[in-house]
């Protein structure tokens, strides 16, 4: 059970107005530094992408299966408009839980690994297309790379609303590093995007869903509030807010399929 979360910086200000945010559930003074015991379990599925194009990126072997092709991305953005779904970020989920306000009706929340170019260049623009919010995890250490975006266009995603979050410097597999490496891939992403961006990222999504109690308490330490997994579920706890469940979005996903994944009762 996890009894306490370290809090780091209030939520920045977003462009739009898409639920709760933890400065206006807690005040001025910002959230408070431990979850309150009140603290509810939510219901919201984290839908996980990792790239979205027509063809998938070089990046290597597996490439081909963590890429939703865009046709595919764009219909299943325009099932969730179409059947009045929200966007929220994970920190407007966590606001919601501590007792900062009630989340939309219909929430999801959209997540982003890796930080891929094709994330600006083609998921970017349908998303604001359909004026949903979306958060991105970014290796840190990987911005401005040949297959990636760059600070400029983070910048411009975090001005529109979109949250900005780490997904660690180098993407190393935290539970084999020492304790040196592990407070560093941490520590480092969390500097750099505070640096970059204006802000200090308050969730971190683990390379490879690889994590363990050494791993979640280095995440804790480095002042995370959650912590996202590959784990698949939609029931978001409070004793799990390091360890959070996803709903995985297959490359070749049916509309059934993505249906099924938001909970949505399918009859095949």
């Amino acid at each position: 059970m996890l009894s306490s979360i370290l809090i780091a910086a209030p939520l920045a200000a977003q462009g739009r107005d898409h639920g709760p945010s933890l400065a206006a559930a807690h005040g001025a003074d910002g959230p408070p530094a431990s979850l309150p015991a009140n603290a509810k379990a939510v219901k919201v599925p984290i839908l996980m992408y990792h790239y979205v194009d027509a063809t998938a990126p070089r990046v290597g072997p597996h490439a081909g299966d963590l890429t939703v092709r865009t046709r595919d991305f764009l219909a299943q953005m325009d099932f969730l408009a179409k059947h009045g779904y929200h966007a929220v970020t994970l920190e407007q989920v966590y606001a919601a839980m501590v007792g900062g306000g009630s989340l939309p009706t219909k929430p999801v929340a959209l997540t982003f690994d890796d930080g891929g170019l094709d994330d600006y260049t083609v998921a970017y623009p349908i998303l604001r297309s359909h004026d949903f919010v979306a958060t991105f995890f970014v290796i840190s250490g990987s911005v401005g790379g040949p297959t990636a975006m760059t600070w400029d266009q983070l910048r411009e995603m975090q001005a529109a609303g979109m949250a900005i979050e780490s997904h660690t410097a180098h993407h190393g597999d935290l539970v084999a590093s020492s304790a040196a490496a592990l407070s560093a891939e941490l520590n480092e992403s969390r500097k750099t995007i505070e640096a970059e961006l204006g802000r200090a990222p308050l969730v971190v999504s683990y390379p490879f869903g690889r994590y363990d109690d050494r791993v979640i308490d280095a995440a804790r330490d480095a002042g995370y509030l959650i912590a996202v997994t590959t784990h698949q579920g939609r029931v978001l706890t409070p004793d799990s807010v390091y360890c959070w469940p996803r709903v995985h979005v297959a490359a070749m996903e049916s509309l059934k399929g993505f249906e099924a994944g938001l909970g949505v009762p399918v009859t095949l």
